[in-house]
């Protein structure tokens, strides 16, 4: 987001502050409170990472602007893995869930949690899931290449270059549908209800006062308007997910009151 703002000339100054999920909604929520030319990327993963952690704010607690995107997450294997479909990976998991590991995101994220419905689907109770989150990078992904982990999960972006390079093998895809373009199925397809997107957004501090947020709302209207912003969908393979205003507001408020609710059905 940084780079298209910066491209378009939307934006003067820019400065980029990486920070974990919890510290990173707390530090912003302290040094920029009522400030009103700071943002901070937000996403379905840190509200999950944010509960599980039992930390005392969520993104609901600060001033919601836009979501940009949403991706898809993806379940791979490696390309001398035993299992050639998603029907073979789950037969193994419910027959012995100890031999599986999966790898991937912080706990409470994307990743985490469609490991824990990929585990339900297959019959297996809370306890039985065994998951390792590597922070960053693409650990998870080398992790899983040298045999550490059984399924590595991920967002599309991230293990698309991998399975171009068949260094990955795809099992199924998070969609509701087949992306366009990308010949990986569906978990609905083959049988497993489960669909489950990562979307991105951006937020202001809290008790950030009605012009400051006009003025944040119209620069990522503007933002995903530019050239740099639509080639950055596309070479990410983001999907532009569009929502501004009370919209988005009222929709990470359900979000949140969701992941709650699927943490507890999922035992997480």
């Amino acid at each position: 987001m940084a780079a298209s703002l910066d491209a378009e000339g939307f934006a003067s100054t820019l400065a980029y502050d990486p920070r974990g999920s919890g510290a990173g909604i707390r530090s912003f929520a302290d040094r920029f409170s009522s400030h009103g030319n700071a943002l901070m990327a937000g996403s379905f993963g840190m509200i999950g990472a944010s509960i599980l952690a039992r930390l005392p704010l969520t993104l609901d607690n600060l001033t919601p602007v836009a979501r940009l995107t949403t991706e898809y997450a993806v379940a791979a294997v490696r390309p001398d893995s035993p299992y050639v479909s998603l029907r073979s990976f789950l037969t193994a998991l419910k027959t012995d869930p100890g031999a599986i590991l999966f790898g991937g995101g912080t706990v409470g994220t994307v990743d985490h949690i469609l490991a824990a419905m990929i585990a339900r689907q297959a019959g297996l109770k809370a306890g039985q899931l065994r998951y390792k989150s590597i922070i960053g990078g693409t650990g998870a992904i080398d992790a899983v290449l040298q045999g550490e982990f059984t399924c590595v999960l991920g967002g599309l972006s991230e293990l698309q270059p991998r399975l171009a390079l068949g260094q990955l093998k795809a099992l199924a895809v998070s969609a509701p549908q087949r992306l366009p373009g990308i010949a990986i199925p569906t978990f609905l397809e083959q049988g497993a209800p489960i669909e489950l997107a990562n979307w991105r957004g951006v937020f202001a501090p809290p008790g950030i006062d009605a012009p400051r947020l006009a003025h944040l709302t119209a620069l990522t209207d503007r933002m995903v308007t530019g050239a740099t912003w639509k080639a950055m969908l596309f070479r990410y393979n983001w999907t532009g997910d569009y929502l501004a205003g009370p919209g988005f507001g009222a929709f990470v408020r359900s979000e949140t009151s969701r992941v709650r609710v699927l943490l507890a059905e999922l035992g997480l």
